[in-house]
């Protein structure tokens, strides 16, 4: 029989919505999931607000709800849920019924559920047990309200969710004063803001979470305020005011202070660049590269991708492949890794046995794998030029021939090169052919090397999110270090000491300094000549034979992978290993 929901004008109007959605009570809705990529976007761009749950809601929740299945759920205005807090067990629970990062929690899509319907409602919304539509979804109680930026628009929602009958009205008025607590920040984080005004009416509010909030820009204008403001000062706006003049407008019952608002705090989140895409936080350079391979993508024209080694050319090529849609195919290919007398057969393919240990089927090769695809030819500069000529073929004919066949094969290919060396000078010295270059270069993209970025920060804060464990805090400090350094690695480097620093320091309430692998602790701490520590040249040195031996060390004694990663010739190479005594 049919569960019929409490006799409420809300309720009863967000079941009809969702059975004319064509949702089924009995049958648990198809999750919809947010790709990895795309949901690191959304993440980053509501880095404030995840701050101000993290910085202020969080330990209250923590407090209030210690002994209690429940969790915190931060959504954006779309219902995509961002993060989640609480009992790593209950977590399990609700990840049957999909209420986990990435997932959108719609009323359409998920029925009577309080963050879609607080959507919907615009309003705190809580759903008991048996109020939710689905009958999956009726062992959780939930209470959501949504967080409204200073213009009145809804940003996100902040919703409890528990394994138990009921919500009572303190835990409705904690949702709501935790909202409080987010919108409050989120005013007073706006880029420009130059002085806050506080306003209450007895002492004890001033800095309750509960005050009135005004935001003035450098030239004395309003530029934001909370309601409570507006309702103290009994006036419908105060935007575009002179800040003197709302001050004395303020009653005598009321009491001020005004404070001029520190910009030192974490650069990144005042940031106004907008980004289209996960591969970086507000950096101009890689936005507009990526802007520019947008359009030309899939138009028959080929893309080459330069920058130094660890820039993140293989992330760039994946996240095009995404933007087209990921359903054609996307064949990598590291020119680098193959060997000479293998790299045609690879790429082109073979008939049945055309040469000694072929396989008797045969080999369609690479290029043919990509049909209507994607073809990466990654480290393109260390193609042997017999490769070069065939493929100076394929990409003036669209056809390909297989070694030992003579049947020709129609390609339709996007062809995205990349490589770290400088081609015109390959080119130059006759390693390089000049007409495939010409045919390569299409579409000539740099990527910045890591040092060039100004997106750092916000790189580092984004890397420790991602491999942080628990609730753990980036060191001030330490972020300000880990900015400052040059990453001759780049994103390859940094990403593996943040991930490294992170498993060492798993335990730890704060990532610091010291939870850095020895020879990143080096680079950051120089020391200097006094009292008989090493002057900073020879730690400098020290530190790059260091990298140097690492580096030789990962990839097994390969003289000539590790000269190409670290950027020197063979011969340079050859002479540091013998010199710290590693080659005789």
């Amino acid at each position: 029989m049919q569960i019929q929901p409490l006799n409420k004008d809300w309720l009863s109007s967000s079941w009809e919505r969702s059975q004319e959605a064509g949702l089924i009570q009995r049958r648990l809705p198809e999750a919809i999931r947010l790709p990895t990529y795309e949901l690191k976007e959304r993440q980053w761009r509501a880095t404030t607000m995840i701050d101000a749950v993290e910085r202020f809601v969080l330990p209250l929740f923590n407090q209030m709800c210690a002994h209690t299945d429940s969790r915190l759920i931060l959504t954006d205005a779309d219902g995509v849920i961002l993060s989640s807090w609480g009992q790593p067990h209950f977590r399990e629970q609700l990840l049957q019924i999909a209420l986990d990062s990435g997932c959108c929690w719609q009323e359409k899509l998920k029925g009577t559920n309080a963050i879609g319907t607080a959507l919907i409602e615009s309003r705190p919304i809580s759903v008991i047990g048996e109020q939710h539509y689905i009958r999956q979804h009726q062992f959780i109680s939930c209470s959501a309200s949504p967080i409204l930026d200073y213009q009145g628009h809804i940003v996100g929602i902040l919703d409890i969710t528990s394994e138990q009958q009921k919500h009572d009205i303190t835990l409705q008025v904690l949702v709501q004063n935790m909202v409080q607590l987010i919108e409050n920040h989120l005013i007073s984080s706006l880029p420009n803001g130059a002085t806050r005004i506080d306003l209450a009416l007895d002492p004890s509010l001033i800095n309750s979470g509960w005050q009135g909030i005004v935001i003035a820009d450098p030239q004395g204008k309003v530029m934001a305020h909370n309601h409570i403001a507006m309702h103290l000062l009994e006036q419908t706006s105060l935007l575009g005011m002179d800040l003197q003049q709302v001050i004395e407008s303020v009653p005598h019952r009321l009491i001020y202070e005004s404070h001029t608002i520190n910009r030192e705090e974490p650069k990144a989140r005042h940031k106004t660049t907008a980004t289209s895409t996960h591969l970086h936080f507000g950096d101009q350079q890689v936005e507009k590269a990526w802007q520019q391979a947008a359009k030309l993508v899939n138009h028959d024209i080929p893309i080459l991708l330069m920058g130094e080694t660890g820039v993140g050319k293989g992330e760039f090529v994946k996240a095009l492949h995404q933007y087209c849609g990921a359903k054609q195919p996307l064949i990598s290919v590291n020119c680098a890794a193959l060997a000479s007398e293998l790299i045609e057969s690879e790429l082109f393919g073979y008939a049945p046995g055309a040469f000694t240990g072929a396989n008797t089927k045969g080999y369609a090769g690479k290029i043919r794998a990509a049909h209507n695809g994607m073809l990466f030819l990654d480290e393109i500069g260390d193609m042997p030029l017999e490769a070069q000529s065939r493929l100076l073929q394929v990409l003036q004919d669209k056809v390909v021939v297989p070694v030992g066949c003579t049947k020709e094969y129609p390609v339709n290919l996007q062809i995205i090169a990349a490589t770290h060396q400088p081609l015109e000078q390959a080119v130059q010295a006759g390693t390089f052919r000049e007409d495939l270059y010409y045919r390569l270069n299409g579409l000539v993209l740099t990527l910045p090397s890591l040092r060039e970025r100004n997106d750092r920060a916000e790189l580092v804060t984004a890397l420790h999110h991602k491999y942080r464990k628990h609730h753990q805090t980036l060191c001030p400090l330490l972020l300000d270090k880990l900015n400052r350094y040059a990453w001759p690695g780049n994103l390859r480097e940094l990403d593996n000491v943040i991930k490294v620093a992170c498993l060492l320091a798993s335990e730890e309430t704060e990532l610091k300094l010291e939870h850095l692998p020895m020879h990143i602790i080096r680079l950051l701490t120089p020391t200097t000549a006094q009292s008989g520590e090493p002057a900073p040249v020879e730690t400098l040195r020290h530190a790059l034979d260091h990298r140097l031996v690492e580096t030789f060390q990962a990839n097994q004694g390969n003289v000539s992978q590790t000269a190409r990663l670290l950027g020197i010739s063979r011969n340079t190479l050859y002479r540091k290993l013998r010199a710290i005594g590693l080659l005789t």
